[in-house]
């Protein structure tokens, strides 16, 4: 009887907590995306800086969820075969790159780290809640909740 009492609270316990559990991972990815958005965005300025060259950045809106980075040696937005690449991320399961508002979908960090196109990055997550990464216009890069 004792052990049945028990089950029944561990049951209680675990039908209250695991909806709440599996929200906070889902926030979590939601958030983990927009950080690491923003940290690669950190990286292409640095590195146009450091290395004296311009970095692309390349945004996949929809169902394809990606973006990459490389450095773009004549300007041209496209990864030819002297160009470095620096990173090409895909979003985890369950979150889209929703939208970008940056012309063309592109941006590019000059030689003293400033962005050629400002904009926003929209990531959502599959309950409809989103996060936005903003790169102004001195190259300031934050996240803002939708």
């Amino acid at each position: 009887m004792e052990v049945m009492v028990v089950l029944s609270i561990i049951a209680i316990i675990s039908a209250i907590s695991i909806p709440n559990m599996i929200g906070w991972r889902e926030k979590k990815k939601l958030y983990g995306a927009a950080n690491n958005l923003a940290a690669d965005l950190q990286l292409a300025r640095i590195s146009a800086i450091r290395q004296s060259e311009s970095v692309a950045v390349i945004f996949n809106a929809g169902s394809v969820s990606s973006y990459s980075m490389f450095i773009d040696k004549n300007g041209d937005w496209t990864q030819d075969a002297d160009d470095n690449l620096l990173r090409n991320i895909e979003a985890q399961a369950g979150i889209t790159l929703k939208s970008t508002t940056f012309s063309g979908n592109h941006t590019h960090f000059n030689t003293k780290g400033m962005p050629s196109v400002t904009g926003t990055v929209v990531f959502e997550d599959s309950s409809g809640k989103s996060l936005s990464v903003v790169v102004n216009s001195v190259g300031r890069i934050r996240i803002d909740e939708s």
